[in-house]
């Protein structure tokens, strides 16, 4: 009997992430994989990202649209439960064995809320991480609680998740997919990549620029994405790569800037998507990855080349000491950018070590996901993992004092 597992991917952020996994799980003969596409895949302000799934040959899944809001936060909440209701139909009609997601979306926390309060089991990919800049922050840790199985990628998210309770038996430092992806890509070459994309500017020295809303941020994205313009502008002699912002609240300001200011910049590109092999090719041979996307955490040091991480977004990830952090201001930004230029820095890049794992993370991932169904421990009715003993807690709450 085979196992039916339901994949959800929202974002082209989050299905370049799942390639691998998915990959395997379609091509295990002990899966069924149901495979859901929604949120910005199905847009076309966001590059129609379907597409990409189409041409790595996933044709019979399920489309969900969901309503995608305007530019506000209360936007974001309104999507977030009218894609709860949209995915509570789905599964009464489609239930899998287990619901498989990564990562800390919104339109994910839907589905998952969703799956919870119909029984379903859930296993979730890159939980345990901190990005105190973002809403996604609290939404990770909420699908962290609702899920039965984890599959952090560094040790330090393993031990939060841990520390929230869940059983360490049910819970695998699997490394990120993103360094797997980097692993396993085939690379263009600069000459593959002009062509691809019709820009000359991959000729030379430019950058890959990725500026995502602060969504606990008291909305100035407009005005940290103008420094980080003028910052751009410093560097004359530099073109840019840029993709555009995803789905959240202060997406579409940050988007019309970007489009806007690409008109005037003969040295920009401004992209909605590129598609993982692009996007990681482009980072290879790039002089710095610029802005506050994971792909500056995870896979730019992966790929040994250095990142400047702007503001709060990212705020509390594990770093490797390839990523230089700054302030959102045009002075940070020019002195970030000046030390990834440095010959010095960019060959102490070249020898990083990343945290987040080997390259087998899908391997990982598909082997223990089959495991724990085969032996029956995907159990809702999970215990409370208590780090420290109740009997050892005072009447505070606290550890018990080891002093009289």
């Amino acid at each position: 009997m085979k196992h039916r597992i339901c994949v959800i991917t929202g974002s082209r952020a989050d299905y370049g992430l799942l390639r691998e996994t998915l990959f395997r799980l379609r091509d295990m003969e002990q899966i069924s994989l149901d495979l859901v596409v929604t949120g910005s895949h199905l847009s076309s302000s966001f590059g129609n990202t379907e597409t990409e799934i189409l041409k790595d040959g996933f044709s019979a899944y399920g489309r969900v649209p969901i309503p995608l809001g305007n530019d506000g936060k209360e936007d974001m909440a309104k999507a977030t439960g009218a894609a709860l209701s949209i995915f509570a139909d789905y599964f009464h009609q489609n239930r899998p064995e287990a619901l498989l997601v990564l990562g800390d979306r919104y339109e994910i926390l839907a589905a998952v809320i969703a799956a919870h309060m119909m029984g379903i089991p859930i296993a979730h990919i890159s939980g345990g991480d901190i990005t105190e800049g973002a809403v996604d922050n609290a939404i990770r840790h909420s699908i962290t609680k609702m899920s039965v199985l984890h599959f952090p990628g560094c040790s330090h998210s393993a031990r939060r998740i841990i520390q929230m309770g869940e059983d360490p038996s049910m819970v695998f430092n699997v490394g990120e997919p993103g360094v797997e992806n980097c692993l396993k890509t085939q690379f263009m070459t600069r000459q593959e990549l002009e062509e691809s994309v019709g820009f000359s500017g991959v000729r030379g020295n430019y950058s890959v620029v990725t500026f995502h809303p602060e969504t606990m941020g008291n909305n100035t994205e407009g005005e940290q994405v103008r420094s980080l313009i003028r910052a751009m502008d410093y560097f004359s002699d530099m073109s840019y790569i840029i993709t555009l912002a995803n789905a959240d609240a202060g997406g579409h300001e940050i988007n019309a800037l970007w489009e806007a200011e690409g008109e005037k910049h003969k040295n920009w590109l401004v992209v909605p998507s590129l598609g993982v092999r692009r996007y990681l090719s482009a980072v290879k041979n790039s002089c710095m990855v610029i802005g506050n996307s994971s792909s500056g955490i995870v896979e730019a040091p992966a790929l040994r080349v250095p990142t400047v991480n702007i503001g709060d977004r990212q705020k509390g990830r594990e770093m490797a000491e390839s990523v230089i952090c700054c302030e959102p201001e045009t002075e940070m930004i020019c002195k970030a950018m000046e030390k990834a230029l440095n010959p010095v820095f960019r060959e102490k890049s070249r020898e990083v070590h990343s945290p987040f794992g080997d390259g087998r993370t899908s391997e990982q991932i598909v082997s223990i996901l089959i495991q724990k169904l085969d032996g029956g421990e995907m159990d809702l009715e999970k215990p409370f993992f208590d780090i420290t003993p109740v009997g050892a807690l005072n009447r505070d709450g606290f550890g018990r004092s080891t002093t009289n």
